[in-house]
């Protein structure tokens, strides 16, 4: 596998992608202590934006449903190479996801989330509610405009820049909807693929 696709595939979510939950709460129950994480579907997008849909795919097997937590052994192949891990859940949805997303982490996707520092919030224990980091906070960021940005950059290295210029043309810029900058993106990943290609 290409070093730019690990590089692509471990890079920093975006803030926006970010999500956090509570690992532990305080004896008075008024503060709690969370951590970051992704949910199922941004490890997806990843994946289907970096490789490419047809360049990956995923296998499952339950290896427990009761008693709980259920247990889910995923077996993730990208471009070829595979890896694989054992999530648990109180559901077997829920141990289908954290079997993908431990598996994706060997992939480098989402490993920076083990980087960040858990954060201690005020915590409604009535309600369970807390606000998590506002932009001050520990969360890496680096958006989709910062990704699109460093792929430029080595499509520039690769003498393809003026192809790379037409692209960005071509959606105005970084592209005026998330899913234009997707499709930006992914035309870019493929024209730096076939610069390397040829």
């Amino acid at each position: 596998m290409d070093p730019s696709v690990w590089e692509d595939l471990a890079e920093p979510f975006p803030d926006e992608d970010v999500q956090w939950r509570v690992e532990a709460v305080s004896r008075d129950k008024r503060r709690a202590l969370i951590v970051p994480y992704v949910d199922a579907r941004a490890v997806l997008d990843r994946l289907d934006a970096v490789a490419g849909p047809a360049n990956w795919h995923d296998a499952y097997e339950v290896l427990r449903v009761s008693p709980e937590p259920a247990l889910v052994k995923a077996r993730l192949t990208v471009f070829g190479v595979t890896k694989e891990d054992v999530g648990e859940g109180d559901t077997l949805k829920a141990a289908f996801s954290d079997a993908l997303k431990r598996a994706a982490v060997k992939f480098g996707i989402g490993r920076h989330l083990y980087r960040m520092e858990k954060v201690w919030v005020e915590y409604d224990p009535e309600t369970g509610r807390f606000t998590p980091p506002g932009k001050e906070g520990p969360a890496e960021k680096r958006g989709p405009r910062e990704l699109i940005d460093r792929l430029l950059e080595r499509l520039r290295r690769e003498g393809k820049g003026k192809e790379a210029a037409r692209l960005v043309s071509k959606y105005g810029g970084y592209g005026k909807t998330p899913e234009e900058t997707k499709r930006l993106y992914g035309e870019l990943r493929a024209l730096l693929e076939r610069s390397r290609g040829s």
